[in-house]
Order: structure tokens, then C-alpha cells, then sequence
């Protein structure tokens, strides 16, 4: 929720401030650009140290800045490259995601289940998904900035809290996870961080479809996802929206993610998951599509919702499909690796950005989600594996 809910204000502060697409859309892409830079090293660094330790560091340098950008505001001296600090530090906290947070989850559900695990975790993701928006567009309009940056603060301090609470709970997780787990932490501890880093991109190699999972998760942050940080700027420049609006608008496609995510733990089955997945990025970049063709609040609505639900089809199948497709051994490389592609991203906000500031909203966003329908129609011509049930080992 807090993570969303700073989105959301951060993007209305900058535009209200510079009026300039490339800004908002570079404030995701310092959030994301860790991801790139370390996010090969994830993995590696999920093997050396306990995985409970990483999260609540991280936790702690989100809450961190999050007071930081409060105490700024409320003294009216936060500018937008205060933001920008704050973007990129909580960025490197999330870049954790991956290969820590997600792969403990892959050792509680076990092959079987790990479609449905991930569905889960989407669900509760987009459950935030709709209220953070929500939340954040109702108190900037209300309180202002420092008050929303504060509630983030306080909801960052919750998880971390938490994940000390449990400790026994993560304690028994590490233990679950035995046998393949434990004889890779012994090489590792043998191994060089680039000695682990090679080892993966060799395990890569021997795979025919997981590198086309890779360059799907590419296409859709490069193609897809940048749309996002248009949302605002679409609602704010085209349909005249204030900051609660705008704030409604945002939470609809979470609410989209949301339904798609009930949708997909229920019914779900991991033999479907290459389908799903590839779809879901066929959708989200056809809704974009349609989304900036038309100014009737309405239909934004609906089209937004249903982008919402492809983006959750995308979200919960691919890291399933990384650790159902990764060499024995290797999920944890995998994951790093998958944090790196998802690093892509700010490259495509770049993208978006350099193209709405020179071209406007509209044409730049009907641009990019035609260039992301074209690239996965290639990806498709390249791996067709990716349009065949996965096998379940």
C-alpha cells in the first residue's frame, strides 16, 4: 500500500511542479533502475546472507526515506530531485524482491503450487494496488504532501515490524527449504560472487524456453509497464482530473489487477502458465492502446480495469514460470536474473517520457504499446515453446 500510495503523490507533485511527462515517468525509473544495476547480484547475495536480515534492512531504508521526504515537505523545502534520491534508495530496497522475497515463497508452495502461491501474492498486491492510489490522491488533495508521505512511513514501519514478529515463522521457512538449498549455500560460500554470477548465465544457456521468459519480462517493461506513468499525466492533461480523481483513475487498474488476480488463484493451473503469461502482455500494451483513444471517463475506466487484469496474469506467471524453468540448483541465479530484465524498465520510461514531452501524451503512448504488440509478435517467431503447456517436474 505504501509503496503505491508514494507513487501516486510523487507523480502528482512533479507534474504539478514541472508540468513535464519525462519527469514523472523518471521518477519510476529511478525506483526501478536498481533492479538493473544490482539485480544480478540478488540472487548471489539471497545465498551468503539470511533472507529474514535482507528484508528488514530493506524496510528500513524505505521507512527511512519516506520520513526523510515528510520531514521536507512539511518544512516546505522538498524539491524534485529530493524525490528522485528517495525513488532510486527505495529502489534498491525493492530490487530485493525477487530473489529474496519471491524464492521463500517458492519454497513454501513447492512446484505444484507455485502458480497459485504467486497468484496469491499478486492478490494482496493488488489489493493495495487499488487503496494506495486511492489513499494517496484523497490526502494530497486533503492534507497535502507531508501527510502522505508520513502514512507511507508508517505503513513501511508495519512490515518491518512484522518481519520481526515473525521471526520464528522465517526462521522455520529457511529450514523448510533443506536438501538443494543448503548444498547451494555451501558453494556459494566456496564460490566468487562473478564465479556465481557465470555459473547462472551458463545454466541460462541450457534452457529453450527460460530465455524467452526473460526477453517477455523485457518487452513488457520496456513496452507495457512504462504506460503506467502516463496514467497520471493522461488524467491530469486530457481529462482534467484533480489529485482525488486522478487518484480514482490510478486505482481502477489496480482493481483490475485485482480481479484478475482472484480469477487466476482459483483457476490458475501451472500447465496454463506460459499461455497466461504471454497473453497478459498481449492485452496490457492492447488496452494501452485503446485507453488513450478515447476522453470518456467511462470507458478510460473499463479499459483501465481490464489492463489491470493482464498485468496480473503477467505478474503472477512470471516468476512461477523462472522457478518451474530454472536448472536444478539454480532458481536463486534465476531470480537475480529475472530482477535484471525487470531492470529494463527505466529504459522504457525514458522512452515514453522523451516521446510525450516531444510528441504529447497520446501519440507517444499509441506509439509504444504498437512498438510492444510488434516485438512480443517476434518473440513469438523466435521461442513458439512460449505457446505450449509447461511441463510440471
Amino acid at each position: 500500500m505504501g509503496r503505491w500510495l508514494e507513487a501516486l503523490v510523487i507523480a502528482i507533485f512533479v507534474l504539478d511542479m514541472t508540468g513535464s511527462p519525462l519527469l514523472v515517468a523518471s521518477m519510476l525509473m529511478l525506483r526501478l533502475l536498481p533492479m538493473a544495476l544490482f539485480g544480478a547480484f540478488g540472487g548471489v547475495i539471497a545465498q551468503r546472507f539470511r533472507r529474514l536480515s535482507i528484508l528488514r534492512w530493506s524496510s528500513t531504508l524505505i521507512f527511512g526515506c519516506a520520513v526523510a521526504q515528510a520531514w521536507l515537505a512539511h518544512n516546505g523545502l522538498l524539491q524534485v530531485w529530493h524525490v528522485g534520491l528517495g525513488s532510486f534508495l527505495s529502489g534498491v530496497a525493492w530490487s530485493t524482491d525477487f530473489p529474496v522475497r519471491r524464492t521463500l515463497m517458492g519454497d513454501i508452495a513447492g512446484p505444484d503450487r507455485v502458480s497459485r502461491a504467486m497468484s496469491l501474492d499478486i492478490l494482496v498486491g493488488a489489493i493495495m494496488r487499488t487503496i494506495g492510489p486511492l489513499l494517496g490522491g484523497y490526502l494530497y488533495q486533503r492534507i497535502g504532501l507531508p501527510g502522505a508521505f508520513l502514512l507511507a512511513a508508517s505503513l513501511y514501519a508495519t512490515g518491518g515490524l512484522l518481519l520481526i514478529l515473525r521471526r520464528e515463522f522465517a526462521v522455520d521457512v529457511l529450514q523448510s527449504a533443506q536438501g538443494s538449498a543448503l548444498s547451494e549455500q555451501s558453494v556459494a560460500g566456496a564460490e566468487t560472487v562473478l564465479d556465481s554470477l557465470r555459473a547462472g548465465f551458463q545454466a541460462l544457456k541450457t534452457s529453450r524456453t527460460l530465455p524467452g521468459i526473460f526477453v517477455v519480462t523485457v518487452v513488457f517493461n520496456l513496452w507495457a509497464f512504462p504506460f503506467f506513468s502516463m496514467v497520471p499525466v493522461y488524467a491530469r492533461e486530457v481529462l482534467a482530473l484533480d489529485a482525488a480523481g486522478v487518484g480514482f483513475l490510478v486505482s481502477v487498474e489496480g482493481a483490475g489487477a485485482l480481479l484478475g488476480a482472484i480469477l487466476l488463484s482459483f483457476f490458475a493451473r501451472s500447465e496454463h502458465s506460459r499461455y497466461i503469461y504471454v497473453f497478459g502482455v498481449l492485452g496490457y500494451c492492447g488496452f494501452a492502446l485503446a485507453f488513450v483513444q478515447s476522453e470518456m471517463v467511462w470507458l478510460v475506466g473499463v479499459l483501465l480495469l481490464l489492463a489491470g487484469a493482464a498485468s496480473a496474469a503477467f505478474g503472477a506467471m512470471q516468476s512461477a514460470l523462472v522457478l518451474m524453468n530454472a536448472p536444478e540448483g539454480y532458481e536463486r541465479q534465476m531470480m537475480g536474473l529475472l530482477s535484471v530484465a525487470i531492470g529494463t524498465a527505466p529504459i522504457g520510461f525514458l522512452h515514453i517520457g522523451l516521446l510525450a514531452n516531444g510528441l504529447g501524451v497520446v501519440p507517444a503512448c499509441t506509439l509504444v504499446a504498437t512498438e510492444g504488440l510488434i516485438a512480443m509478435a517476434v518473440v513469438l517467431w523466435r521461442w513458439p515453446r512460449l505457446l505450449s503447456s509447461q511441463p510440471i517436474r
